[in-house]
Order: structure tokens, then C-alpha cells, then sequence
């Protein structure tokens, strides 16, 4: 998963869809900062899941409801 990137320019196409005021604009330095923290919450969420699969004794690769168990817990440490 280290080679999985997230663009800078599609994470700005997401913020611009949610911001209230159209003209709000975001610097390079941010977009990549927020791609890179992204990333990493998505990288914690999987090794989450893989680690409670295992826990459980289920091997295999981990799905959505594996991301649900562990869910509350991420978003409370993030």
C-alpha cells in the first residue's frame, strides 16, 4: 500500500463540492498535508481491521465489515 498516493488535486475537487462559499481556496502545502493524513487514516483502518480479523481467529482479507467493528474506535483516536 506504500505505493498508493492520494492526488492533491482530486482530494481539492472533493473539499471545493462541500465548501459553502465557492471562492475558498486551499494551498498546495495544505492539499498535500490533508492527502498525506488521508492516507494514513486509511492505512490505520485497514491494519485495524486485519488485526481485529485476527484477533477473532478469521484469516483472509478484510472487508467492509471488518472496517465497520473498528470504525467508532478510529474515528474517537483520530
Amino acid at each position: 500500500m506504500d505505493s498508493v498516493k492520494i492526488k492533491p488535486e482530486a482530494l481539492e475537487a472533493i473539499f471545493k463540492r462541500v465548501w459553502s462559499k465557492p471562492n475558498t481556496a486551499i494551498k498546495g502545502d495544505a492539499l498535500e498535508l490533508s492527502a498525506k493524513l488521508l492516507l494514513l487514516f486509511a492505512k490505520e483502518g485497514i491494519e485495524r481491521a486485519k488485526a481485529k480479523r485476527l484477533e477473532s481467529g478469521m484469516g483472509g482479507p478484510v472487508d467492509e465489515s471488518d472496517l465497520e467493528k473498528i470504525l467508532a474506535q478510529l474515528m474517537l483516536d483520530f
